[in-house]
């Protein structure tokens, strides 16, 4: 691995997790997180609204007046009728704005529906038991994937670079490099290890590292080196 040098030793299991010889953890991702996509998807709704119909911060399309015939007012005098028409100018940026504005509609419904399903009912993103360690890895609409203890030879915790950012991560060694997937959602391949990035984890992952490292085929439940 290229980057083993900048991940942490696992520190001790924190008490509020708690564990038993039964291990049984499961980590989904944080409800803070989630609500902050929800209030980040109210304001691309409500821009959306006003781009398509209300015109409140964004410009009208332009327009022009027309006479399309006459009428009698109420005092009998002749009045025109008139109508608004687009120009080619506001046509064009009538349709620019219903195309940004449904864009902007479907993703901020779309990012508030997906916040409130993982409040109610939240993804369970890395599940440890007696079987062995459960991963999304494949995306949505995929079964986990179970890594038995015996192919999963160390856990650690830290940082690593994500596009000029350093997010904490999850980082497994497995036995084999052919079980890390070339491609792993919401992670990265470097066989033999497999990066878990854990920022939007509701368990920080310096946590989960050590109760996991105890089943590893490096150290046995009893605490002793193999």
């Amino acid at each position: 691995m290229s980057n083993v040098e900048s991940l942490s030793r696992p520190d001790r299991p924190s008490p509020r997790l708690g564990y038993s010889a039964r291990m049984d953890v499961t980590v989904a991702r944080s409800p803070m997180r989630m609500l902050g996509y929800a209030a980040l998807a109210v304001p691309a709704i409500l821009l959306a609204v006003d781009m398509m119909v209300a015109h409140r911060w964004f410009p009208d399309p332009d327009a022009t007046t027309q006479v399309v015939g006459s009428t009698l007012d109420d005092a009998g005098n002749v009045v025109d009728v008139t109508t608004s028409q687009l120009t080619v100018d506001g046509r064009a940026q009538h349709r620019r704005d219903l195309a940004v504005g449904m864009t902007l509609l479907l993703g901020g419904v779309a990012a508030m529906v997906w916040s409130l399903k993982e409040l109610v009912h939240p993804t369970v993103i890395l599940r440890a038991d007696g079987d062995g360690l459960s991963l999304r890895l494949d995306g949505p609409g995929h079964p986990p994937r179970l890594f038995p203890w015996d192919d999963v030879v160390e856990v650690r915790s830290g940082v690593r670079d994500d596009d000029g950012a350093e997010l904490p991560v999850l980082s497994l060694r497995l036995a084999d490099p052919d079980l890390v997937p070339p491609d792993p959602a919401g992670g990265e391949a470097d066989p033999p290890w497999l990066h878990l990035f854990a920022d939007e984890w509701d368990t920080p992952a310096h946590q989960v590292a050590p109760l996991l490292d105890q089943l590893t085929r490096r150290v046995r439940p009893d605490g002793g080196d193999e």
